[in-house]
């Protein structure tokens, strides 16, 4: 692949560079924030006639994607504008569609370059461990070259991933309840078998300079993919219409929405590349494009992205170590590792700009928008960098007059783990992400008429969802999903207006949309309370789907540990989600809770949730 030589004037770069995240980071933010001079440095840039390298003794990624042999495979992933997406944030977003390399994958990448660098070294066979997505792109790469791969995955493996890398034609072997346990088996089989290699997924630099060459094709093919859409502004700005000979005043409406559908840019888009959003994950790939555009782009921003409840690059980066986490969450599991490598680290801590996290509802809204602008359906951790970018956008002063917020390419990385079952999930989830769509939990008389004032308070918002059974002795309990209108308040805004209004009424209530257990659980639990029972715990679960997961805990209650509530959901044959209630005496909760973190799954306490104490005693 050619570069052309990058000309134009200096970066300013930051006075922080070269200084670890923990310091870097938080230093660039309070300078932006303050709107403090930055120091000139004059960064070296490809065409100056000098060699450019980091420490002598660190690799040179830029040769090493050059010179990788990731293109005896794939060919370049396109970059593809996302018009809907650029309208709704006032700014120009492009895909990097890595989702339709083979395994639909980025880590195709990565896996083809080393294993071909194995291969070349005489192995015939290689061994890893995986949750399905690195396990089947390197299962497809094995194939491609000739060698037979074996992946280890852990029970709670969906079937259809299982089967996915069957097909590609590696063996797979199916150990332990998680990855650590999936990893040591890998290891022990490949110490019984002398010729084969165990493979490293993320941290070995053949992966991240596979990984990289991402990076260089978004170097390459980001100015050309804005020169048709700036040849629209440029005749815009000449003749008073756009190229296609169109004036500006007859496009209205459905004629305008179709002049953006066709590329046309907010005002004020320039033809930098402000920032690059990347899933997190293992760090390969975050590593592999920030070694390239921090040398070839300085000017223009990495940012990582990765879920709330597992922000392990964010933790690591901050605390300036490498901790070692518990399983990583089910949803984002094509995301999951427990701890990153020590050269993952080390690119990451030095080039990364920034890490983002977003909750879950963020990543549902994030793959609807993706399909809306593609007709691509990616897996949660391939739609994580679109919702790390809208809420990066959140966070900053919106553009004056309405000009471009900037340009920006998301990389949509995978769509290997998608399960036709958890789109129910997504979608239910998507609005609430959106924040189109709020829940509430409600307290109200239970007197005749009483539904019909509330419908005449909630108005003109769309009732979604609306769950209610009778209480003769006590208020009635009611969980309302409504659809807010199109305005300018604020969702928290139209919110609080909203529980003014109902408390005019005698309804007392809570938005509860950012309560996980109330959107999975007790919004299906209304009504039939038995009322305070002392010694009763609330526990909820996330049980990964594989036959006797739930046994487990039911198996380990005493006889004095008394089951009081079961309520089960399952979200897309990757987990199984379960709030139960557990009485017992008061001497028994120590031994409860050691239980509890004996059974190797992830669990919450909600015992002193609002929504349990105020809506389900």
């Amino acid at each position: 692949m050619k570069l052309a030589r990058l000309r134009g004037p200096h970066r300013r770069i930051s006075s922080g560079a070269g200084l670890p995240y923990r310091i870097r980071v938080p230093l660039a933010k309070l300078q932006e924030r303050k709107n403090l001079p930055r120091e000139e440095t004059r960064a070296p840039a490809l065409g100056d006639g000098e060699q450019l390298e980091s420490m002598d003794s660190a690799p040179d990624y830029v040769r090493l994607a050059l010179t990788s042999r990731v293109y005896d495979l794939v060919t370049a992933s396109p970059l593809q504008y996302a018009p809907g997406l650029s309208h709704r944030l006032g700014a120009c977003v492009h895909f990097k569609r890595e989702d339709l390399l083979p395994s639909f994958s980025y880590k195709i990448r990565g896996a083809f370059n080393l294993l071909d660098s194995v291969r070349r070294e005489g192995a015939t066979s290689v061994v890893t461990y995986s949750v399905g997505g690195q396990g089947h792109s390197l299962a497809v790469a094995a194939s491609a070259l000739g060698m037979q791969a074996t992946i280890v995955l852990p029970e709670r493996t969906p079937r259809q991933r299982r089967s996915q890398i069957e097909r590609a034609g590696a063996n797979v072997v199916i150990h332990g309840s998680g990855l650590e346990d999936a990893k040591r088996e890998a290891q022990r089989l490949a110490r019984e078998d002398g010729g084969a290699v165990f493979c490293h997924l993320h941290d070995d630099v053949r992966v991240i300079s596979g990984n990289a060459t991402c990076g260089l094709e978004i170097v390459r093919q980001h100015s050309a993919a804005l020169d048709p859409l700036m040849q629209q502004k440029r005749a815009l700005s000449r003749t008073g219409r756009f190229s296609n000979g169109i004036a500006p005043h007859a496009m209205r409406g459905a004629a305008e929405a179709v002049a953006r559908a066709n590329g046309h840019l907010p005002p004020g888009t320039g033809q930098s590349l402000d920032a690059i959003f990347v899933c997190t994950g293992g760090g390969s790939l975050i590593a592999g494009v920030a070694a390239i555009v921090k040398q070839l782009m300085p000017g223009t921003k990495v940012i990582g992205v990765e879920p709330e409840e597992n922000n392990l690059m964010q933790r690591s980066l901050l605390a300036g170590h490498r901790p070692k986490l518990s399983e990583p969450s089910h949803f984002v599991d094509g995301a999951a590792v427990q701890q990153l490598g020590s050269e993952v680290f080390r690119l990451c801590d030095s080039l990364v700009d920034d890490v983002v996290t977003v909750s879950t509802d963020e990543i549902c809204a994030a793959v609807r928008d993706c399909f809306e602008d593609t007709r691509a359906m990616l897996e949660p951790a391939g739609a994580i960098s679109v919702a790390g970018l809208k809420r990066w956008l959140a966070t900053r002063p919106a553009a004056a007059g309405g000009a471009s917020r900037g340009n920006y390419v998301v990389i949509s990385s995978d769509a290997s783990c998608i399960e036709f079952d958890i789109l129910r999930f997504i979608s239910e989830r998507a609005s609430y992400g959106e924040q189109t769509e709020r829940l509430y939990a409600l307290k109200m008389p239970d007197r005749s008429g009483m539904f019909y004032e509330v419908y005449k308070a909630v108005q003109p918002r769309w009732v979604t969802e609306f769950i209610f059974r009778h209480e003769p002795s006590k208020d009635a309990v009611v969980y309302m999903s409504l659809e807010r209108p199109t305005t300018q308040e604020s969702a928290e805004e139209d919110s609080r207006a909203l529980l003014d209004d109902l408390r005019k009424i005698e309804v007392h209530g809570s938005d509860v949309t950012a309560n996980e257990m109330a959107k999975t659980h007790a919004r299906y639990l209304a009504g039939a309370r038995p009322g305070e029972m002392a010694g009763e715990r609330l526990i909820r679960f996330e049980f990964p789907e594989h036959s006797g997961s739930l046994a487990a805990f039911l198996s380990a209650l005493t006889p004095d540990m008394f089951l009081t509530l079961l309520h089960y959901r399952n979200h897309g044959g990757q987990v199984g989600k379960v709030l139960a209630g557990v009485k017992m005496p008061a001497n028994k909760h120590g031994d409860f809770d050691a239980m509890l973190d004996g059974l190797g799954v992830t669990y919450f306490d909600e015992t002193e949730n609002e929504v349990f104490k105020e809506y389900m005693a």
